[in-house]
């Protein structure tokens, strides 16, 4: 298979290219002209790498023709919620109208190819329906949310209009080693700290009463396969485990793995302007794949906070 992957230096992306090259894949890896690649996600070189803005139409429509793909998995985007406060137009700019533009692209240059969008859980705010299943409405509550549901719905008319092979991929939390900006790896990079010392300070968290989806990135890049080859063209898919779990349940976990005692302070300047309190994924149609979880959390936590405590000294907020 020759896969195609927008975003492909970020997190997910770098782990998925990782995982379709070792299993014998050509991967050819667009990627953002300022970045830098996750830790943890050696392996890259192997695959065919190139610079493209994702907002640039005619960029874009050069890379696909170029790449031949029969995949594509699209996760170049604005990935993080509070920013898109600050920035919804950059938000829309480049998760809508970057959206659009990969969509015709494809049209154009690679009709027959297969389109997996990673969209978000946040697409369905704070859901009625908990485990939430694929038909729920959907309610987003950020200007983030908001750009992935409006993406999402454009993959679904390409499909009903113009007959692309389009995937929508609705992503619960996910976690593991070179992630930046979640629970676990905030966590666990400041255990990391306190732990080289020499002086203490405490582990500053938000809110901890929230439970979340979380899935290890390595079982979430392979539900992503299993969509694009199994999955049904038009449909949408949540990318979960299927069991919420507590923040204060994960920084208890991290914190009995710590070398040094450490004490946790709650800070306001860390809480969200929005912050559901639960968020489950019903994964009846992902399994129905033959996909299931098989790394359990309590060994992702231990390969987070490794992954932290072989790097050097991180920046921790003060």
């Amino acid at each position: 298979m020759r896969a195609f992957i927008t975003g492909g230096r970020g997190f997910l992306g770098a782990h998925l290219a990782r995982h379709l090259l070792d299993r014998g894949d050509s991967v050819v890896v667009a990627y953002h002209g300022a970045s830098k690649g996750p830790a943890g996600t050696p392996g890259l070189e192997r695959a065919q790498m190139m610079p493209v803005e994702i907002t640039d139409a005619r960029a874009v429509r050069e890379a696909v023709r170029f790449a031949g793909p029969d995949v594509i998995f699209h996760f170049a985007g604005k990935a993080f919620v509070q920013p898109s406060w600050t920035d919804p137009t950059g938000t829309f700019e480049t998760n809508v109208m970057g959206t659009l533009y990969l969509l015709e692209a494809v049209r154009h240059e690679a009709p027959k190819a297969k389109l997996a969008f990673a969209g978000s859980a946040t697409e369905y705010g704070a859901p009625a329906q908990v485990p939430t299943p694929e038909d729920a409405p959907l309610r987003p509550a950020s200007p983030y949310a908001s750009s992935k549901a409006a993406a999402d719905l454009l993959c679904y008319q390409y499909f009903a209009s113009h007959g692309l092979q389009t995937f929508r991929l609705r992503i619960f939390g996910t976690t593991g080693p070179g992630k930046l900006g979640d629970a676990c790896n905030d966590f666990a990079s400041q255990i990391a700290s306190v732990e080289r010392g020499p002086a203490p300070r405490p582990v500053r968290v938000g809110s901890l009463h929230g439970r979340r989806d979380i899935t290890d990135v390595r079982d979430t890049v392979r539900a992503f396969a299993s969509v694009v080859e199994r999955g049904e063209p038009g449909g949408a898919y949540n990318v979960g485990c299927g069991q919420a779990y507590s923040m204060r349940g994960i920084l208890d976990q991290l914190l009995e793995m710590s070398a040094q005692p450490c004490d946790v302070l709650e800070e306001e300047n860390r809480l969200r302007r929005v912050d559901e309190p639960v968020h489950l994924a019903d994964i009846s149609r992902l399994r129905a794949l033959g996909w299931s979880p098989q790394i359990p959390l309590s060994t992702t936590l231990h390969d987070v906070l490794e992954s932290w405590r072989s790097r050097s000294p991180p920046t921790v907020r003060n």
